[in-house]
């Protein structure tokens, strides 16, 4: 037994010479500086293997974070866009103007949508030979608006809106208020819509 004792000294002490305080050597057990730096070593890797990987919690709280941040945008989209002023026309390209059509292209109880640069606009010529011509954006939530000639009206599909055909004034539905008016005259035989 002694010389079983013997050789496992001797063959610690080999082993011992041989050691040079890596990673590799550090799980014989034989010399104690490699080994506690083996252990740093070790500890060091296991931090940097915690700094990559993403435990469940942390991926269902960056998820929830992140679905809550697109929720906010897609809720204040609609609030900023309510409180920023609409694009006003530059004055080079407002028109002031514009010849709709012909007198005998738009019979009696009878309207006609058009554009006005670039708003919707709606000419109406009425059942005493009357035009009268409005800007056609529904003043509830901005669709465009049409004469309905079995009504008598102008009307807004998009939440059953109706104004007055000769005044633009809101007599039925959501609107708030009435529509712009336009200025419409006949001048050689055409309809000509201007601003008032």
């Amino acid at each position: 037994m002694e010389e079983n004792t013997e050789k496992k000294d001797q063959k610690d002490k080999q082993e011992q010479e041989e050691c040079d305080g890596t990673k590799s050597c550090a799980s014989c057990g034989s010399c104690s500086g490699g080994n506690d730096a083996a252990v740093e070593n070790d500890a060091a890797e296991d931090d940097n293997d915690d700094d990559k990987e993403l435990s469940r919690a942390q991926f269902i709280r960056g998820a929830f974070g992140l679905t809550v941040l697109c929720w906010s945008g897609v809720a204040a989209a609609p609030i900023l866009m309510y409180l920023s002023p609409p694009p006003v026309e530059d004055e080079k390209t407002k028109v002031t103007s514009i010849e709709v059509c012909k007198v005998s292209e738009l019979p009696k109880g009878t309207g006609k949508n058009f554009r006005f640069g670039s708003v919707p606009a709606l000419v109406i010529h009425t059942e005493d030979d009357q035009f009268h011509a409005f800007k056609a954006i529904c003043t509830h939530l901005g669709c465009t608006v049409q004469f309905r000639a079995d009504k008598k009206c102008i009307y807004c599909a998009c939440h059953g809106g109706e104004y007055d055909a000769e005044t633009g004034k809101n007599v039925a539905g959501p609107p708030p208020k009435p529509l712009a008016s336009l200025k419409a005259e006949v001048v050689d035989g055409k309809v000509i819509v201007s601003r008032a």
